[in-house]
């Protein structure tokens, strides 16, 4: 029996190529027991039997040679890192923010926006000089004093407690601003016995003065049947003179002015309190105030 050649079978050895130029078989085999056999255990794994024939006498079957290779490495999966201790594996999301969108009105217009700086600096810069020239100017509230005061024609009814007379006052008023005159508006001027209310009211005749004036107020009050209390008639009811006091006082407008400068109305009040008058003997129906003139209160 005719041996088949040695050609006809399937090169044993790996780096040995098939006969014909035909591809080779694909590789079928096993890992190796490690990844570097001995060259005893390499050889005796070469010089194993070849494959057997087929069953009708042709050539062996082409089975590809089982070539050990070495086995991947056994990786072992990373220990689990323990930060935080959560039911999930990893922890829940943060919740969603919510951002509000709120629409602001649109801004004015460039040239309103000038229009509104140039009025505020406008009101600003008159008021500003309006201080500047009060300060320079500062009004001072004129001075006032009683010189003279008398009573005529004195009537009084012990039957129904009334008065009738006549009071004739002069007030001097003098205005100590240098440069800024004075004008009085609306004057009313009343007499009347302390602490009583006024027994008589007169209206006065507007008046005015220059810087640094003085004028004398002069004006009489005529009283009829007006009721006087007890307590303070009570020099009246003896017939026997003595002396009441007297209260005079006046109030009006009073505007100050320097040239096309003036100042807002101002009240302007004076107070000439407890004024005593004496009556000049017994029955007499004539008082008069005795005395230097009398320094007034002035509020402005």
């Amino acid at each position: 029996m005719q041996q088949p050649s040695s050609s006809a079978h399937l090169p044993d050895h790996p780096n040995s190529k098939p006969p014909g130029g035909a591809p080779p078989a694909p590789a079928m085999g096993y890992p190796a027991p490690n990844g570097n056999p001995s060259p005893a255990a390499a050889a005796a794994y070469y010089a194993a039997a070849p494959p057997p024939a087929a069953a009708n006498g042709s050539a062996p079957a082409a089975f590809g040679v089982a070539y050990p290779y070495p086995a991947p490495p056994h990786h072992h999966p990373p220990p689990p890192t323990h930060h935080h201790h959560y039911p999930y594996p990893q922890p829940p999301p943060p919740p969603p923010h919510h951002h509000h969108h709120y629409a602001y009105p649109s801004p004015p217009p460039t040239c309103l926006r000038r229009l509104l700086a140039a009025v505020v600096g406008a009101f600003l810069l008159l008021g500003a000089a309006t201080f500047i020239v009060w300060l320079l100017l500062r009004p001072r509230a004129p001075a006032f004093s009683l010189t003279s005061l008398a009573l005529s024609r004195v009537a009084y009814s012990r039957a129904n407690a009334s008065l009738s007379a006549s009071f004739d006052a002069a007030l001097l008023a003098a205005n100590p601003n240098s440069k800024l005159s004075v004008a009085y508006f609306s004057p009313l001027a009343s007499v009347s016995f302390a602490p009583s209310s006024p027994l008589a009211v007169a209206s006065l005749a507007p008046f005015g003065q220059a810087p640094g004036n003085t004028t004398t107020l002069a004006f009489r009050l005529v009283v009829e049947d007006a009721y006087v209390g007890p307590d303070d008639a009570a020099a009246l009811k003896t017939g026997d003179g003595g002396a009441v006091d007297v209260q005079v006082r006046l109030m009006a407008v009073a505007v100050f002015d320097r040239g096309g400068w003036r100042t807002r109305r101002r009240v302007i009040r004076v107070m000439c309190d407890g004024v005593k008058v004496v009556f000049r003997g017994k029955n007499s129906t004539e008082a008069a105030f005795n005395g230097p003139p009398r320094r007034c209160d002035v509020v402005l």
